[in-house]
């Protein structure tokens, strides 16, 4: 995830997702490796390529007012000048792009016209700006996105993938061949597996499920797929 940080000092560079579930199944499978969600803050001239935007209050005012003069500027040669004139109205309301209900063929009309406000922004105000860990949460969260857990002897790993994403998509996120050959996904629940205390004993009281693609992740999934090796 790439994070463009706008009118404010936040520190820029990869930082670790602070994770209190990965954290807690550490002490459970006791992996070689444990592989936290990584995000990088880039400076405001990366905003175009950003999967969201970190902001100053006075920052934001910047961003609607960038969107409103490329609005303004299309809206007499554009012909969905109906939904520009939504746009418009937003904007000038101070309301950013990402927060009005668009369908999915209006997004991908907007997105042509690179507004930067499509896409998540969260705001900090200056007195928060220490709370780095907080911030970044905020920013995972406000970005749409969600955690899913692998484990092996190697390494315990977290992925980031959309809210809504289905596992068979999520097999993408891990490998494009695991989601090639997907057969099936076998899914403990957080709170389950911590109370069982660990993945056998999850199985054994019936709380391992076998999934099939169209199971919809949650946030906090432990997930091991079942796949056929290219060539088998």
């Amino acid at each position: 995830m790439k994070i463009a940080v706008v009118g404010h000092d936040f520190p820029l560079g990869k930082k670790s997702l602070p994770d209190e579930k990965l954290e807690k199944l550490k002490d459970i499978f006791h992996s070689s490796k444990a592989t936290f969600i990584q995000i990088e803050f880039l400076d405001h001239t990366h905003i175009k390529d950003a999967d969201g935007i970190l902001c100053e209050k006075e920052g934001k005012l910047d961003l609607v007012i960038s969107d409103l003069e490329i609005i303004e500027q299309r809206i007499a040669a554009e012909e969905n000048k109906e939904l520009l004139l939504r746009c418009k109205e937003a904007l000038e309301k101070e309301i950013i792009l990402n927060e009005v209900p668009f369908t999915e063929e209006e997004k991908k009309i907007l997105l042509s016209l690179n507004l930067v406000t499509l896409r998540p922004v969260t705001i900090v105000n200056k007195e928060n700006l220490a709370a780095v860990p907080e911030i970044i949460r905020s920013v995972f969260a406000n970005c749409g996105m969600i955690s899913f857990f692998t484990v092996n002897e190697k390494e315990l790993r977290a992925w980031p993938v959309k809210k809504g994403i289905t596992v068979f998509e999520a097999a993408g996120s891990i490998h494009s061949d695991i989601q090639r050959g997907f057969i099936k996904a076998e899914v403990v629940g957080f709170e389950d597996l911590i109370k069982s205390g660990g993945i056998n004993q999850a199985r054994g009281k019936g709380l391992a499920r076998l999934e099939d693609k169209g199971y919809v992740v949650r946030d906090g999934d432990l997930i091991q797929i079942r796949f056929s090796r290219p060539g088998n």
